[in-house]
């Protein structure tokens, strides 16, 4: 597997050796242009000026008779090989002494016939060198008499412009060269961060939270370090939880089984003819067992929200009167303790798609934490209240309330408050759960010595 530097450092490389490359073939396309561009421009000046000449002071003879005559006075102001030739492109004289047989075909001379400056670069099959070819009609008047042909290698150039390639190639091997050893000094000193992290990563993994990750930079890397960090920070926040949690539900799980056993002993050995005895210990048996059926009931309630096996039984509920039966059902503890519930509906409120059981349970567990810290001759307020697109339920107690460094963790899982009454963690936890299965949300706002506020926002329609 290629480790991310080997790949950024490849990347680097590719691109500059790609662009180095792009950029020779543009520099030295557009050098061999400038050369060849020059060598046709002075061929065609030249030829320009013989065409001229001729035309001005030798049209009125006969070409073959100029030629015949060795009137060569309107083409010696170049160095090129210099062909006349008829209209039918039969050779009448070659500068150099040659009889090519191929130029019927060459397109400059066709050109030329049509009268125009002709121009043609090509490479004859006897040769490697490249010839540039010129053609211009001789006229007398309008009427062509013969062409006159101007051709030149460029064999000079080719080599010059090769000789100025080669030294754009050995430039090119050292601006790749060097570009590759600065693509690997980057390519470490981006990728040596990104090292730290995994390691510190790979620590975290192996359950060692209490390990930190140095923050190398303030760039993406520093930040991931940070995130990282907190992120261990939270994990050992949670491992910590979840051992308080343990040790609170063991403890919530071994007071009544201890009560239970010592009953049922004290039971054995009483006298059978204590009724009283037998009838008090026989009801603390049964509540303790109910307290723990409740306490187990609560487990399988959060084991079943964490692994998202809980499914909700929905039907359309009328919130008001699952509220006045809930008021009733309080009522008795209420007044023992001297607390009065108040229930207050503002406005028709319609039915709601609920699973009745599970809102039931919510409701019924944010009461409980209100009676139990709110203090005698203290008041639960409940109000029901609606918006275009939600019911809202507000249950307000004027109790002993929440510690600021409690209130933003109570809906957490395994969170146990620090007042002495809190109980094993997972109550308002299960219930933020249940609320976000009905698409709603739950806030919980309070003031220590104050009272809890407790806000419930279920949509109206959630089918």
């Amino acid at each position: 597997m290629k480790s991310i530097r080997n790949k950024i450092t490849l990347s680097y490389i590719g691109i500059i050796i790609f662009t180095v490359f792009i950029s020779q073939i543009i520099v030295l396309t557009s050098i061999r242009k400038y050369f060849y561009d020059n060598a046709r421009e002075l061929l065609s000046n030249q030829i320009k000026l013989s065409a001229e000449f001729y035309s001005t002071y030798l049209s009125s003879i006969d070409i073959k008779e100029n030629v015949e005559n060795d009137v060569d006075i309107f083409w010696k102001n170049t160095n090129a090989e210099v062909q006349i030739l008829d209209t039918k492109g039969n050779l009448l004289m070659d500068s150099m002494g040659y009889s090519p047989k191929d130029i019927k075909s060459s397109k400059d001379f066709n050109q030329a016939l049509l009268g125009k400056l002709g121009f043609y670069i090509h490479k004859p099959a006897n040769s490697n060198e490249n010839i540039m070819s010129i053609s211009i009609p001789l006229k007398n008047g309008e009427k062509i008499q013969g062409i006159l042909r101007f051709v030149s290698s460029l064999n000079k150039i080719d080599k010059h412009i090769s000789s100025i390639a080669f030294y754009f190639i050995l430039v090119a091997i050292v601006v790749i060269i060097i570009s590759s050893i600065i693509s690997l000094i980057l390519s470490r000193k981006i990728t040596r961060p990104l090292k730290e992290i995994t390691e510190g990563a790979e620590i975290f993994a192996s359950g060692k939270f209490k390990e930190k990750i140095v923050k190398s930079s303030n760039d993406e890397f520093g930040k991931l370090a940070d995130t990282l960090n907190y992120m261990s920070e939270e994990l050992l926040k949670t491992e910590k939880l979840k051992t308080e949690f343990i040790a609170s539900i063991s403890h919530e799980l071994r007071t009544p089984l201890t009560s239970i056993k010592g009953w049922t002993i004290a039971l054995s050995l009483c006298d059978p003819k204590s009724k009283s005895e037998f009838e008090d210990g026989l009801r603390i048996i049964e509540e303790e067992t109910d307290r723990l059926s409740s306490l187990v009931e609560e487990l399988l309630d959060f084991s079943k929200l964490s692994s998202g096996k809980i499914t909700l039984k929905k039907d359309f509920v009328n919130i008001y009167e699952l509220l006045v039966y809930l008021q009733k059902q309080l009522s008795p503890r209420a007044s023992k303790d001297n607390i009065n519930i108040f229930l207050e509906c503002k406005g028709t409120i319609p039915d709601i798609y609920v699973d009745i059981n599970r809102l039931k349970q919510v409701l019924m567990n944010i009461l409980d934490n209100s009676l139990k810290f709110t203090s005698n001759g203290g008041e639960i307020k409940i109000v029901l209240s609606c918006t275009d697109d939600h019911v809202i339920i507000t249950i307000k107690d004027n109790g002993c309330g929440i510690p600021p460094d409690d209130l933003p963790r109570v809906t957490e899982k395994f969170y146990k408050g620090k007042n002495s009454n809190s109980k094993n963690g997972i109550g308002l936890s299960i219930c933020s759960e249940i609320i976000s299965l009905h698409n709603g949300t739950l806030k919980i706002l309070s003031e220590e010595h104050k009272g809890t506020e407790a806000i419930i926002t279920l949509p109206l329609q959630t089918f």
